[in-house]
């Protein structure tokens, strides 16, 4: 075959991969994320074994004591930031003098005596996030997600009862006993990568977002647990997501208290930690853990999210993670494990 068809039928295949990745999206997204929780849960099991008492539960009750926990805390995550975010958009409206306030500092500012008419626009602006036009989006939002993380636990619930007999199951389906052991190894590379960049990840993004709530009360800026959470939670999204988050509470504290000097001095004490995390700490403790490249998380970001939305750059690290570990056992396909990685040592 030349390797002018070789490109040719790559494209295609790749091509065909998106259209299902798409189109198979409320199938595909709920399997992915549950196995992702099994990583999850399964590391989470093994980190109880030094636990007085717990510890010497058998590895399959661990595991199910983790998904219980894990669960309980997905709800109680959930119930806090609708309830916050029903607060939030109750008590926007009452900021609109704070709005006026600003533009006509801002316009006074720039040396404009005459004050044009813009009380419309403001209008406009706080009915954007009126309670009525903001909690139907949030929601929706909320109940989409927690549609895929219901079936997500299912899936999990039911992965987590076969997983110790997977290993025997895999051994009797490949007649080739090496096939097989090289198989069960691959699976355990997989875990060993995910599990712990999701555990690292998650214990930076915990420290993240306590930093940033203890900045947020310092400086007085309402709702400051619903801030952090959500800056913790869109650490998740490589590089960019908590530094997006970072712009709404500095946006409330500028309607809050109608002082550029204090959005800026918010802005500047809130990016500290981000940067601190996004450019000495992630890459230092969990660059290692996956072992793909700047360039490779930037395009990873971009695809997953223009297929799977939040969710797909949530899931971006992890799944081109895990296509990686493949792509490195296939020997035609070595060469792009290897441009994917950071260090080119697979």
């Amino acid at each position: 075959m030349s390797r002018l068809a070789q490109v040719t039928y790559s494209l295609a295949l790749l091509l065909m991969l998106g259209w299902l990745l798409v189109a198979g999206q409320s199938i595909l997204l709920p399997v992915l994320v549950g196995v992702i929780a099994v990583y999850i849960l399964t590391s989470a099991a093994e980190a109880m074994v030094p636990v007085p008492i717990i510890g010497r539960l058998p590895r399959r009750w661990r595991r199910l004591l983790a998904l219980v926990f894990v669960t309980l805390g997905f709800l109680i995550l959930a119930s806090f930031i609708t309830s916050s975010a029903t607060s939030l958009s109750a008590a926007l409206p009452r900021y609109a003098e704070n709005f006026d306030a600003l533009q006509l500092k801002f316009l006074n500012g720039l040396g404009i005596k005459h004050q044009p008419n813009w009380g419309e626009l403001s209008q406009k602006l706080v009915n954007m996030v009126d309670a009525t036009t903001l909690m139907p989006i949030a929601l929706s939002t909320i109940s989409n997600g927690g549609s895929v993380l219901l079936a997500a636990t299912l899936y999990a619930v039911f992965l987590l009862a076969e997983l110790d007999s997977l290993p025997d199951k895999t051994r009797r389906a490949m007649k080739d006993h090496a096939q097989a052991e090289h198989t069960l190894e691959l699976a355990r590379q997989i875990n060993d990568k995910i599990g712990s960049y999701l555990a690292a990840k998650t214990l930076v993004n915990v420290i993240l977002a306590l930093v940033s709530y203890a900045i947020l009360l310092m400086l007085g800026i309402a709702h400051p647990a619903f801030w952090a959470i959500i800056i913790g939670l869109l650490n998740y999204i490589p590089y960019i997501g908590s530094i997006i988050a970072v712009v709404f509470p500095v946006t409330m504290s500028l309607i809050q208290f109608t002082s550029f000097a204090h959005a800026g001095l918010a802005l500047v004490l809130l990016m500290i930690p981000q940067l601190a995390v996004g450019y000495y700490i992630e890459p230092k403790f969990l660059g290692r853990s996956v072992n793909l490249s700047p360039f490779t998380v930037l395009l990873a970001l971009a695809v997953w999210s223009a297929l799977w939305g939040m969710t797909g750059a949530i899931l971006a690290v992890p799944l081109t993670a895990m296509v990686m570990i493949i792509l490195a056992q296939i020997p035609t396909t070595r060469w792009i494990a290897v441009m994917m990685s950071e260090t080119g040592d697979l």
